[in-house]
């Protein structure tokens, strides 16, 4: 019976896994998020469902979580929570999310929040869980990283917070698949994503059902060989 962890299952491409994965009666599912809407209570299928409300950015509410799951073991852990990290005034003000994070507008106060949920919110999570996903069968972490977090990819500058925070988050699983080489660690960007990290649909965004459609055979197939590398969703691997 696969056991099933999943961040951000509240909303976005983590919700659209919840779904996916709920299918299956065989599977038990652990949903984990910083807070719940009455769709996504709404939403359970087949599977057994238990909901976790935890906040990754602080450390005794991960601790809460990893007690509350402790001698549960965790096949497959997708950590989808992260936030976008742009100035809140200014997304009033452009339809352009890249407008809310340039150089001239990003604030310390966004930067220090980005960094928190996304890079040290992400490895205390996934830190917690690592008891769980050792007594996994084959278990497997994967992660929704993001292009904008590669280095050498970067060829438009911006994104002060977010690109940052995702490169952090890039090191942090490297070093896991390094350190922990019991469990895969995959960083995937699943491309531009229509989800509530932005207050608009982004040129050439593409539904969170179809992103996951188009991950779910990279996630499917990962095995060792794959552990520490960064792939885009249809399976291309991404310079650091």
């Amino acid at each position: 019976m696969p056991a099933i962890a999943i961040s951000g299952a509240g909303s976005g491409i983590g919700h659209t896994f919840l779904d996916h994965y709920s299918k299956d009666s065989n599977n038990t599912i652990y949903a984990i998020d910083v807070a719940w809407s009455d769709e996504v209570s709404d939403s359970k299928a087949a599977a057994k469902v238990t909901r976790y409300t935890t906040d990754s950015s602080s450390l005794p509410s991960v601790k809460k979580l990893a007690e509350a799951l402790k001698g549960h073991p965790i096949d497959l852990f997708i950590h989808s929570a992260a936030v976008r990290g742009m100035v809140k005034e200014l997304t009033e003000k452009s339809d352009d999310p890249a407008d809310a994070e340039t150089l001239d507008v990003m604030t310390a106060e966004v930067m220090q929040q980005t960094l928190l949920v996304n890079t040290m919110g992400s490895f205390l999570m996934i830190r917690a869980l690592l008891p769980n996903l050792k007594a996994g069968k084959n278990p497997k972490c994967v992660i929704m990283g993001s292009r904008m977090g590669s280095i050498g990819a970067n060829n438009n500058g911006g994104a002060y917070a977010y690109g940052p925070s995702k490169a952090g988050l890039n090191y942090i699983a490297k070093s896991l698949s390094i350190d922990v080489p019991e469990v895969i660690f995959t960083i995937i960007h699943p491309g531009k994503v229509d989800s509530r990290m932005t207050h608009v649909r982004e040129d050439g965004a593409v539904d969170p059902e179809d992103a996951v459609t188009e991950m779910l055979p990279l996630i499917d197939g990962l095995s060792k060989k794959d552990s520490g590398k960064f792939y885009v969703r249809e399976g291309e691997e991404i310079p650091w």
